[in-house]
């Protein structure tokens, strides 16, 4: 293909145009996007595929963590998940860290190091109006969802944030914090942290959250600012991702809400089957299973969480448990799903990384994705600290001892 094009300057764009120029040297690459559109200036948390794709292509490395505000991501931070409420950190495998950063920065330095190396229009545009042989729209969150699938799980549905400024860091983990009415984000920056309280709007009032979130600003020592937002959202997918001429990926093409931060391995994955399209290595028919393969294993792992439930007895929870366990009877039909939560084996279990899987030609390509996105010791790590290991394993119709004797 000779001409290749992205819509959109999100973060999902910028890498997306950047991936293309680096993987499809010879094709014109053509990046549009709407200036007048403003970027949310907030504060994401990555898994460990980002800063690694950043070092690779652009050679972003800890020397520019200040232009994009960053801090090192260690691990994410649980409290009052599962009804004893005990804390645990989900922390990543040794010397790999991910990365916090200020959203607007980061797409700002990608796009000051790719400008010059692609083709820019400025303007609104569709997939439709743009002369190209392959199209990857990020062009944000659509104007109507006919043909998107709402999350029949998920329970939150709004979101409250507030910047709160500091001279330094003060952790380097994210926090996921469990509260009455739902659960709370922090991101730490390197001049501030972003707290969301994650809620159900037809649950609970915003005043409730209001007034509730400033028992994390005390925990916390933060000093809450006016920088405020609130907002609705939805919980969504596509249909049908991939077509012949064009995909749809970042916003554009699902949101499920932020709980481990599985956004961007999402959006890599799209990205990569939409490469894989590109070179004629992969059908269409593959790509979008995978992609309803995925975004299905992506939603079962952020409802894992709630089948915990929380030490909170409301109606929030009552709500949020009924929901997770309503999921995990849907995911013991998922044979990618339920073979992760069998080669997570307790963390205690001296060499126990499921080769047996992955090198055995059993592995699909969606369940390696799945292993990129929530590697087996993330679950592991999940499956104890919420304290659910048993109790999921009995749903997923799991039986540790006959399949340990088996292998």
């Amino acid at each position: 293909m000779k001409k290749l094009a992205v819509i959109g300057r999100g973060t999902v764009g910028c890498v997306s145009a950047l991936q293309l120029k680096l993987n499809f040297p010879d094709a014109e690459v053509q990046w549009h996007y709407d200036p007048s559109i403003n970027p949310q200036s907030v504060g994401e948390g990555t898994t460990l595929i980002l800063p690694k794709l950043l070092s690779d292509t652009i050679n972003f490395s800890s020397k520019d963590y200040s232009k994009v505000d960053g801090y090192v991501k260690t691990g994410i931070f649980k409290d009052g998940w599962s009804s004893d409420g005990k804390s645990f950190l989900h922390d990543f495998p040794p010397p790999a860290v991910a990365l916090h950063f200020n959203a607007v920065k980061m797409q700002d330095y990608i796009y000051g190091r790719l400008k010059d190396h692609v083709n820019i229009f400025e303007q609104n545009i569709t997939p439709e109006d743009i002369d190209a042989d392959y199209i990857i729209d990020c062009s944000g969150k659509p104007n109507n969802f006919g043909n998107h699938t709402m999350s029949g799980f998920i329970p939150v549905n709004s979101v409250h944030v507030t910047q709160c400024f500091w001279e330094a860091p003060k952790f380097s983990h994210t926090l996921t914090i469990a509260r009455p009415y739902g659960w709370v984000f922090g991101i730490p920056l390197q001049n501030r942290c972003s707290i969301g309280y994650m809620y159900n709007s037809d649950i609970n009032t915003l005043d409730e959250v209001k007034e509730d979130v400033k028992a994390i600003f005390r925990d916390y020592s933060l000093t809450p600012s006016n920088a405020t937002s609130s907002f609705a959202f939805k919980n969504y997918y596509k249909n049908k991702n991939f077509n012949e001429r064009s995909c749809s990926n970042g916003n554009a093409s699902f949101f499920l809400e932020p709980l481990e931060a599985m956004s961007f391995g999402m959006a890599s994955s799209v990205l990569n089957g939409a490469m894989d399209y590109i070179s004629g290595l992969r059908s269409l028919d593959n790509i979008n299973s995978e992609y309803g393969r995925l975004i299905s294993n992506v939603e079962s792992i952020i409802m894992m969480h709630y089948f915990a439930g929380s030490k909170y007895k409301t109606d929030f929870w009552d709500f949020a448990r009924e929901r997770g366990e309503a999921c995990m009877n849907y995911a013991k039909y998922s044979e990618h799903f339920c073979d992760m939560v069998k080669t997570a084996k307790p963390a205690s279990d001296f060499g126990t990384f499921p080769e047996d899987i992955l090198y055995s030609g059993k592995a699909s390509i969606d369940f390696m994705e799945l292993n990129n996105l929530w590697w087996a010791g993330s679950f592991s790590q999940n499956l104890d600290g919420l304290g659910i290991r048993k109790k999921i394993e009995s749903v997923l119709g799991i039986n540790q001892t006959q399949d340990i004797a088996a292998e």
